[in-house]
């Protein structure tokens, strides 16, 4: 019980590190505002949520083959999944193979009609809107107070067959829909 609860504690640690880290920021040096636009945030919580989620047999990535990342607008993310080497591959939305879709800038009722097409498929869904959490988004990301929030739609999640670590659930707002929001 105490080895758990010490990796627990080093997991929230980590993550409160991770998030400070990120979020906009006085430098103690110059008084300069250090800041991270909403597009860094999503590609750098898109490259860590791929590890909280386990999708079904043979709808992951092969071994070492990329994670496909879909965009709506792939051209906001592109410059932050450049790397060669990565185990990412950025496309632009629709696309074949993807494991993650990322709704960025797409229109309500486009987005909505993206969601209805994929909600059975295996693929990650995130999300930037309270309209793309109802609409069956699986991660949503909100801003509170300067700092970004997720929230997860364990339903959506089942019904596309993906597993979420129930430690990502501990430090996500789950959504059980509008009226049993947690």
């Amino acid at each position: 019980m105490g080895f758990l609860m010490s990796r627990v504690q080093f997991f929230v640690i980590t993550l409160l590190f991770w998030t400070v880290g990120l979020c906009p920021v006085s430098s103690f040096a110059g008084g300069k505002q250090l800041t991270a636009t909403s597009e860094q945030l999503q590609a750098l919580y898109v490259q860590r949520l791929v590890k909280y989620v386990k999708w079904p047999v043979g709808a992951g990535p092969k071994l070492g083959e990329p994670y496909v990342i879909a965009a709506t607008d792939s051209k906001k993310l592109k410059p932050y999944f450049n790397d060669a080497s990565s185990q990412f591959r950025l496309v632009q939305w629709p696309a074949d193979g993807v494991h993650v879709l990322v709704i960025n800038g797409a229109p309500k009722r486009e987005a909505a009609a993206i969601l209805k097409r994929t909600a059975e498929m295996p693929v990650l869904t995130i999300g930037q809107s309270p309209a793309n959490l109802r609409q069956g988004v699986v991660i949503n990301f909100r801003m509170v107070g300067g700092k970004l929030k997720l929230q997860v739609n364990p339903h959506a999640a089942g019904a596309a067959g993906l597993n979420i670590s129930s430690r990502l659930l501990r430090i996500a707002t789950i959504y059980r829909g509008e009226s049993h929001e947690q």
